[in-house]
């Protein structure tokens, strides 16, 4: 007599649970706002995305954010540097 168990069932992986990455992601990013862009906006970018392989749910904010942080930190920059020295 051989048993038979339930059917094996391949499905996606569940989210994680934990926001870790992505809510220093999202700090980062902010952060890249007003200090040091390419630092901190590349780094903000790095932690979402392994948050994203790792399928935390806030990962698309923390990639946006950190995006947007990146782009408006350096105009900022470049405009209170053109300000600063007139260049």
């Amino acid at each position: 007599m051989s048993y038979s168990g339930p059917p094996y069932q391949s499905g996606p992986p569940p989210a994680n649970d934990s926001n870790t990455l992505s809510i220093v992601g999202i700090v980062l990013g902010t952060i890249a706002f007003i200090f040091c862009p390419p630092g901190f906006g590349i780094a903000g970018i790095i932690c979402g995305v392994v948050a994203k392989s790792k399928q935390e749910r806030l990962a698309p904010t923390a990639i946006g954010v950190s995006i947007a942080g990146l782009v408006l930190g350096t105009v900022l920059g470049v405009l209170v540097f053109r300000g600063m020295y007139g260049g």
